[in-house]
Formats: C-alpha cells, sequence, structure tokens
C-alpha cells in the first residue's frame, strides 16, 4: 500500500518515513484514519470522547495529536505551541444534521395538521350551507304542496264557469264578510232564540248568512223556513245556490228544480240550472236550461247573461 506526501503529493511507499523528493516526513493516511475511528462516537448513539486535534500555525491544517508535522505543508507541531482544539467526527456532524430533518418533518407535520384543521374547518361550513339549503328546498316544497291542497279542492269540468253569473234572489247580493253583517248576524240569532219559528227573521238571517259566504250556516235555516213555507220558490233558489258554492251541484239542481214546480217561468231558475249544469259537466243539459232562460225574456239582464253564455260554449 502507497502514501501520499503531505508537503509535495508525491506517492511514497509505505516503507519509506520521509519523501525522497522533498524530505517532507510522511504519515500514513491509514494511521489517521485509525486514529479518528477510534475516537468517533458510536453511531448508535453511545457518547464517546471528541477527537482532540492540533491545529497548524502555518496553514490551519487539523493534524492528530500523534502527527509531529502537519499534513498539509510539513511544518513542525509539537513544541511550536500550536493550538489543540476538540472536534467533532463525522458520525456526531451526520448525528446534528439528522436531528434537522426531524424537525423539517415536526414542521411539515404542524402543517398538515393546520392543512388538516382548515379542510375539516370547511368541510363543517359546507355541511353548514348544505343543510341551511336542504332546509329551504324543503320549505319551498311544503309551500308548494299546501298550494296545491288548498287549489285541489276545485274540480275541473273542463268548462269556464264564472261563478258571479249565478243569480241569488236574497236581499242582498254582496258577497264577502264585513263587520255590518255580522253585527246583523248576532242581532238575529239572538232574536230567534226567543222566537225560533219566526219566519221573518229566519229567512232575514239565511239571506245574511248567503250573502257572507257561510253557505253551511245558511241551509240548515232556509231549510227550516221552506218546512213553514215550501212555495216560496225565491228562498228555494237562493238556497240552491248555497249548494252550489258549497260545490254541491246535484242538491243545487234538485232544489231549482223543485222552485219551478211551484213558479215554472223563474227566469233566474233556468239560468242558475244552465250554470250549475255546466259546473258539473252536463253541457247539453245546461244548453237546454240557458236557452230556456233566453226565451223567458231575451230583452231583460237574466236573458242576455244567459245568452253570453250559450253563444260562449256553443260548440
Amino acid at each position: 500500500m502507497s502514501n501520499f506526501c503531505a508537503q509535495c503529493g508525491s506517492e511514497v511507499s509505505e516503507n519509506f518515513k520521509f519523501c525522497p523528493n522533498c524530505g517532507a516526513e510522511i504519515i500514513a493516511y491509514q494511521q489517521i484514519k485509525n486514529l479518528e475511528k477510534e475516537q468517533s462516537i458510536d453511531e448508535f448513539g453511545s457518547s464517546q470522547e471528541e477527537l482532540s486535534v492540533i491545529v497548524c500555525d502555518n496553514c490551519g491544517e487539523e493534524n492528530p495529536q500523534t502527527a509531529d508535522t502537519c499534513i498539509s505543508c510539513g511544518a513542525r507541531l509539537k513544541g511550536s505551541g500550536s493550538l489543540v482544539r476538540k472536534k467533532k467526527t463525522n458520525i456526531e456532524l451526520k448525528q446534528s444534521k439528522a436531528n434537522q430533518p426531524e424537525k423539517i418533518s415536526d414542521k411539515k407535520k404542524n402543517k398538515s395538521v393546520k392543512k388538516k384543521t382548515q379542510s375539516s374547518g370547511n368541510a363543517n361550513k359546507e355541511k353548514e350551507i348544505d343543510s341551511k339549503k336542504i332546509i329551504l328546498i324543503t320549505s319551498l316544497i311544503g309551500i308548494l304542496a299546501i298550494v296545491i291542497l288548498l287549489t285541489s279542492g276545485i274540480l275541473d269540468s273542463g268548462v269556464s264557469v264564472n261563478s258571479d253569473n249565478i243569480s241569488s234572489n236574497s236581499q242582498d247580493n254582496g258577497s264577502g264578510i264585513n263587520l255590518n253583517n255580522i253585527q246583523k248576524i248576532n242581532e238575529l240569532e239572538a232574536k230567534l232564540k226567543t222566537n225560533p219559528n219566526d219566519k221573518e227573521t229566519l229567512l232575514e238571517l239565511a239571506h245574511l248568512q248567503n250573502d257572507s259566504g257561510f253557505y253551511e250556516k245558511a241551509i240548515p235555516l232556509y231549510q227550516k223556513y221552506l218546512a213553514m213555507d215550501p212555495s216560496d220558490a225565491d228562498a228555494r233558489i237562493d238556497m240552491g245556490v248555497c249548494y252550489y258554492n258549497l260545490r254541491d251541484y246535484n242538491s243545487a239542481i234538485k232544489e231549482m228544480k223543485i222552485a219551478l214546480k211551484y213558479k215554472p217561468n223563474h227566469q233566474i231558475a233556468h239560468l242558475n240550472l244552465g250554470i250549475v249544469n255546466l259546473a258539473a259537466g252536463n253541457m247539453d243539459e245546461a244548453m237546454k236550461w240557458l236557452q230556456k232562460a233566453v226565451d223567458l225574456g231575451p230583452e231583460t239582464e237574466v236573458g242576455k247573461r244567459a245568452e253570453e253564455l250559450l253563444n260562449s260554449h256553443k260548440q
């Protein structure tokens, strides 16, 4: 095995103690390595003494303590007052560097934890938004369902009929509820309690309930009145109007036909029978009753309305 001169760099046989080229003392390279290995720190963490080195005053090279001359420049070391200091071995340096990636990895872990926390926070916000959307959609569906339920009671007969066309013989044809009607209804009901068989009060209260839209309350009053005076065609037609507004078309037709037995030329009864049959989908029957209403007086308001309905529903 060959050595190299630290002074001139020439290759020198291992048997030579001095360089034949420049005369510098030869320190075996392997000897230096062996010294470093002997005093190095165990790789698995068993701590040993640090390697002491002699720093060359001439070139600053670090030399083992056993060296007499600098392995770099060949200058004398022993007895020259050269500085001796501790030097960490390569293994120590590797270990100290090995600790750094762990710190870096910890930072990365912290960052990943932060990212996960942020992502989980974002996920929670998205869930909250999604839940709000679901509640909003559910509410809209519920409102739509309510609207459908409210409107589902209106039957489609295939015929366009304006409910205003139906005529009543009551004293007040105005529809709707007002405070005056409510007050009057209360007064008439109190009056009937003292005299239940008062025909005039019964009929007046029935008309008022009809005009106020309380059709279910008006019908029993008309029935009680008609039980006392069955020949009153006007009152029976008005009760038929209540049935019509409650969409009980069969009862409405029945009562209006009974009214015609007592008053065959009752023009309003004919018009109303035409309208009720239109609503019930009885087209041929409706045309017949409307035509009779026109024949009974085409110049009257009732006759004109009947003719308008005839013309609008002719096939």
